[in-house]
């Protein structure tokens, strides 16, 4: 009979004699799984302690900052400086919305993975920061009259801290363990 392991960080199975190094969708180590066997399938027992604030709140930041860059080419092809406006004040709600995502990110990380030392949480959180850096710098950059190179710098390693973002979460959330 083939044993099936369990990540207790993300619910990944595993199939095999022996767990994996690391887990293949949250990167935690062989430490953190479980035999199927011995233990209850932990993602039955977390669903109950998982917020719903922090999904919610990440579309925000996921939704506004490709809608950024649609304005800033349509603003650039006919010449509508009013949409460079618009782009400003969508980096601000971008920006303001990070802390708050940032913080229940956070809070779900603690209760729904019980605070895993895996790295893809530590991926997120380093990307949430860098996203509100980076938002930080195109603000002050803009309201000084500044819109340059640096500017636009800014405004795309937002959008790509974003995509990885919604990777790694796609990744905790939806990925489908390969069959080993």
């Amino acid at each position: 009979m083939v044993k099936q392991w369990q990540c207790s960080v993300c619910g990944y199975i595993h199939e095999g004699p022996e767990p994996p190094e690391h887990c293949p969708v949250c990167g935690a180590d062989r430490s953190q799984f479980v035999l199927l066997d011995s233990a209850p399938a932990v993602k039955a027992a977390q669903v109950g302690r998982f917020t719903l604030l922090h999904p919610v709140l990440v579309h925000f930041p996921n939704g506004l900052m490709p809608v950024v860059w649609l304005f800033l080419l349509v603003a650039w092809s006919f010449e509508r400086p009013a949409l460079h406006e618009a782009v400003v004040w969508m980096v601000g709600v971008v920006t303001l919305a990070t802390p708050l995502v940032l913080a229940t990110g956070i809070y779900d990380w603690q209760t729904r993975f019980g605070g895993a030392k895996a790295p893809i949480f530590y991926r997120k959180i380093m990307l949430a920061s860098g996203l509100l850096i980076l938002g930080s710098i195109a603000l002050l950059l803009r309201f000084y009259g500044e819109d340059g190179i640096l500017y636009y710098i800014c405004l795309a390693g937002m959008l790509g801290c974003v995509g990885l973002l919604g990777f790694y979460g796609g990744k905790l959330t939806f990925e489908i363990p390969p069959k080993v």
